[in-house]
């Protein structure tokens, strides 16, 4: 593996430029090219792009693509009195003359020789000038009749269509994959108007009626979308590739706490006692507002710590055996029986997640509190090994052939024998997993099934200290040294408003990639980035260490859409996204699915995954992610989830022996799943060929 060189993650398949020869090149003029740190020649790099001053970009030997350039010299026009609004209209419509040609030029390279239509003006645009004067004198042009307008008009659509991501499925369709991209089309209709429109409207503000619809919060919709044929269709999808699961929220609550229920030391403890206040308006607040935390305890660690969560004299943190909690919650509240109070504080629910004053803040306060909760139905070793196990079950259900979890690592895991007495190290966790798989693997294959396996990507939250970071990156490469084939890269996890952002960590983690080309190790990096809808703060800014650092995939990356530079980087540089729509919805990012980032960054062609981060939290499943990605855009079809998940196999961590597998056994799964839909849903369109 050749050495990692952070100018080198820019240029790959990117014309070269006097930018990037400034801060890592041989130019003498250049202060970075003298400085004795790669270190500090990253910083500097990444201060040039975060702040935009790019002088020597633009010279006249500079590769740069000319609109670029016009936004440059755009930028030293504005300061000259008295033309600025002249000059900056007259580059923007340069700059977007250029980005026509590019677009002209792409579908001339796909349509492979066929003669492109000659519908634009000389210019290479389309329609009527904006800059006429009043009459029209001197820029005097012929105003279309109505066929020849719309012959334009069908000319853009066509264009913008051949230009969509799913265009290269679409063109190589087989006629069964026309057959079945029809048979959704029309059974999207057919939801929307059996079951959708069927549900009872609901009552909002001032007594404003609200219809129900597919693409509505997901939380007020579960229920409604687990009935319809597109969601049992895409159940039955063969996805591909998962890449961004948190292994601690893969299944439903329940069946963890149902492990927990038979666990003799199993304890739980509040951040509040659980008394009714008998008379006031809310009676149960402190039901609503505490935090509930499990943990296997011995008796040593419950010395001077036992309490009962129902007195009012009960004192924060102190631990009550969870059969005796189960037993006596009757007693206390009778709203709801305790499995089904329990499950309400680990899922989100619509009113919070949709409150007025919610915010993005707000849902990740109640999502950290949730995770709190699950760390300790999930810290033991028969409830770590048993829940691997149903984990991959569900895998294979939700017909998905290969996944990539998130597990975290750190220096005090702690992961406790059922007794309470012994600890597991992060060793011993990889090894119940690597067991579990393993054991799973054979089992399947006996069945006559498959499933590719899974890999690990290590993760320590980003909250920790450089020491801890430094720690866990070294223990990462002890671990691939050890199992190579079971790690498959390195990521920072948590709240990224909260937690430090990655450029806190720039000096440990180039030394990191030093290591790996030193010893020959490929541990690619794999962040949690631009999950925000902050601009301009180290948050969104981690997006461009990400970039910088040679990310091989970007976990969310919803912010990448506001920042177009940064995006085609990473265009260029084959870096792919792993969307989360559904997590995103529900931590704030936006109130419906219809206005996800996603759309923008498909139509700019960004390579995308479909994941649901922490499913168990949100009440979905991946299949419910794929239904929520078809349902926010009108024109979505079988071949928008077609290429999202040939995209998961491409940029999965394979190697290609690995991967060939992976996408033999994807379509095998892939053409029986096309027969499937036909045989159940072939009546709905006319004249279907017999199979």
């Amino acid at each position: 593996m050749p050495e990692f060189s952070p100018a080198s993650s820019l240029t790959t398949r990117y014309p070269s430029s006097p930018l990037y020869c400034s801060c890592f090149g041989d130019s003498s003029n250049c202060p970075t090219s003298r400085a004795s740190s790669m270190g500090s020649k990253f910083s500097s790099f990444r201060l040039r792009v975060r702040g935009r001053k790019r002088l020597t970009m633009f010279s006249p030997k500079s590769k740069t693509p000319k609109h670029l350039a016009d936004g440059h010299t755009r930028q030293r026009g504005a300061s000259r009195k008295g033309d600025a609004s002249e000059s900056d209209g007259d580059f923007d419509k340069a700059a977007a003359l250029e980005l026509i040609k590019a677009h002209d030029s792409e579908v001339d390279r796909r349509r492979s020789g066929v003669e492109t239509s000659r519908l634009g003006a000389e210019n290479g645009s389309l329609g009527l000038p904006l800059d006429l004067d009043a009459t029209g004198a001197e820029k005097r042009v012929p105003v279309p009749s109505k066929e020849e307008y719309d012959e334009l008009r069908k000319h853009v659509f066509a264009v913008e269509q051949e230009l969509s991501f799913d265009a290269r499925c679409r063109s190589r369709a087989s006629d069964l994959e026309m057959d079945v991209d029809a048979i959704i089309r029309k059974i999207r209709e057919k939801d929307d108007r059996e079951i959708y429109a069927s549900q009872p409207k609901r009552r909002g503000y001032q007594g404003q009626m609200h219809e129900r619809f597919a693409g509505d919060h997901f939380l007020s919709n579960v229920d409604i979308i687990n009935k319809t044929d597109l969601f049992e269709i895409a159940s039955k999808m063969p996805k591909g590739a998962h890449l961004h699961i948190h292994f601690n929220a893969c299944l439903p609550p329940n069946v963890l706490l149902g492990i927990a229920t038979g666990m003799d030391r199993m304890f739980v403890s509040s951040t509040l006692p659980l008394i009714h206040k008998a008379g006031d308006e809310d009676e149960y607040e402190n039901f609503d507002k505490c935090e509930i935390q499990f943990s296997i305890m011995n008796q040593k660690r419950l010395d001077k710590k036992i309490g009962n969560l129902f007195s009012a004299d009960y004192i924060r943190g102190h631990m009550m055996k969870f059969s005796d909690f189960r037993r006596q919650f009757p007693s206390h509240y009778t709203r709801a029986a305790v499995d089904e109070w329990l499950l309400h504080k680990l899922m989100f629910e619509e009113r919070e997640t949709h409150h007025p004053f919610q915010t993005a803040s707000g849902a990740w306060e109640k999502f950290n509190g949730r995770t709190r909760m699950m760390k300790g139905l999930f810290n033991y070793e028969t409830a770590y090994r048993e829940y691997t196990k149903l984990c991959l079950a569900d895998f294979v259900r939700d017909n998905i052939q290969y996944a990539e979890i998130r597990p975290n690592f750190m220096q005090t895991n702690q992961l406790y024998t059922d007794d309470g007495e012994g600890m597991i190290n992060n060793e011993g966790i990889m090894k119940i997993i690597i067991s579990a798989v393993e054991e799973f693997q054979k089992e399947v294959a006996e069945k006559g099934q498959f499933f590719g396996g899974l890999k690990v990507i290590y993760c320590t939250p980003r909250s920790m200290d450089q020491e801890n970071v430094k720690k866990a990156l070294k223990e990462c490469i002890e671990f691939k040294k050890r199992w190579p084939q079971w790690i498959a890269g390195f990521d920072l996890v948590g709240e990224e408003a909260k937690g430090h952002p990655i450029k806190e960590f720039v000096p440990e983690l180039l030394e990191f990639k030093r290591q790996c080309a030193a010893q020959n190790l490929d541990i690619p990096f794999l962040f949690h980035c631009g999950e925000t809808l902050d601009m301009g703060t180290d948050t969104d800014g981690n997006l461009v260490d990400a970039l910088l650092l040679g990310s091989k995939r970007i976990g969310h990356g919803f912010a990448l859409a506001k920042h177009p530079y940064v995006m085609q980087q990473m265009k260029a540089k084959g870096i792919c996204l792993e969307l989360c729509p559904i997590s995103n919805e529900i931590l704030g990012l936006t109130p419906r699915v219809g206005g996800h980032a996603m759309y923008q960054l498909l139509a700019n062609n960004v390579h995308c995954t479909v994941s649901s981060d922490n499913g168990a939290l949100f009440r979905s499943s991946l299949s419910h992610d794929f239904y929520q990605v078809m349902v926010g855009k009108a024109d979505m079809g079988l071949f928008g989830w077609k290429q999202l998940a040939m995209w998961s196999i491409d940029h999965a961590c394979l190697n290609e022996e690995e991967r060939e597998i992976m996408r033999y056994e994807w379509n095998q799964q892939w053409n029986e799943f096309l027969k499937w839909v036909k045989t159940t849903y072939g009546d709905l369109i006319k004249d279907v060929a017999k199979i």
